[in-house]
């Protein structure tokens, strides 16, 4: 097993691995460290079963049960992201084939599920590419003004504020339903690795909505100038997608967002959220 950069980035590919032989002892020691440093494992040429897909979730941590239950697959804790339709005219799964603009996933809750993967089943041969920025990149390459203004700072994150840029024709949510459960919380703008005492940005943009204590307009102009720090070129991975392909994030320490694609073309990834050990990892606390 080798530990490589991913095309030069922070994201790290991890090679010479068969993940249908999930990995035990060192190896699986290995894999949750570089994870925890890098935030974003590349595994290329799997060929996986959910069963094994599964297993290998239980590996990183606690695989958990994903809002959109309409989505799932075989098993409860894997979802079905696709453009496709069955025989019966149904979605396969969710998402269809938009672009997604850089987010991260479930900040909008007290308590996130950080952990995250896709695995490539079918993939476009045009288009619907994924990009990460790595939030620990992004804080540690802040001047120290910079980082002395933040390092307190809370945010405001709203469900409502994100499901206000999801249409019909394109997402089957529930959304009334989902608004009503989820009231907005508040999060640090800034967390720490309880394990290595790195530091990382929190952000997530269309659905951070304010900053406490902080007029809107400043705190609009903030929020938009640590979002074009944070995706710099330097500061992200971009994937082209090919058959096989299983892409590991920490949504605590990188935003992602996806390309379109054609709609000619098919896409379906399976999808699995993982709950990660608080004392490894950063778990994003409410804000007192």
């Amino acid at each position: 097993m080798d530990f490589v950069s991913a095309d030069g980035s922070f994201a790290c590919e991890v090679k010479n691995t068969a993940l249908w032989e999930t990995p035990t002892g060192d190896d699986a020691q290995a894999i949750r460290e570089a994870y925890r440093e890098h935030g974003v494992l590349v595994f290329r040429r799997q060929s996986l079963s959910e069963r094994e897909l599964l297993d290998f979730g239980r590996l990183i941590g606690n695989p958990s049960i994903y809002a959109e239950t309409h989505w799932l697959s075989t098993y409860d804790e894997v979802i079905i992201l696709s453009n496709m339709r069955g025989q019966d005219g149904e979605p396969l799964g969710g998402l269809a084939n938009k672009g997604l603009t850089w987010h991260t996933d479930q900040s909008y809750y007290a308590e996130p599920v950080t952990g995250c993967f896709l695995y490539g089943v079918e993939v476009p041969a045009n288009g619907g590419g994924t990009r990460w920025a790595s939030l620990y990149r992004a804080y540690a390459t802040l001047s120290d003004s910079m980082k002395n203004t933040i390092d307190a700072l809370v945010g405001t994150f709203s469900y409502r504020a994100r499901a206000g840029t999801v249409t019909k024709e394109d997402d089957n949510h529930d959304r009334a339903r989902r608004i009503g459960e989820t009231p907005d919380v508040k999060h640090p703008l800034v967390n720490v690795n309880p394990a290595t005492g790195r530091k990382a940005l929190y952000i997530d943009p269309g659905t951070v909505v304010g900053i406490e204590g902080m007029p809107q307009d400043e705190a609009d102009s903030l929020l938009d100038e640590l979002l074009a720090h944070t995706v710099r070129p330097e500061n992200v991975y971009e994937h082209d997608w090919r058959t096989g392909d299983l892409v590991l994030w920490d949504n605590a320490v990188a935003l992602h967002a996806r390309d379109a694609f054609p709609n000619e073309e098919n896409r379906l990834v399976k999808r699995m959220i993982i709950k990660l050990d608080p004392a490894q990892h950063i778990i994003p606390p409410v804000a007192a």
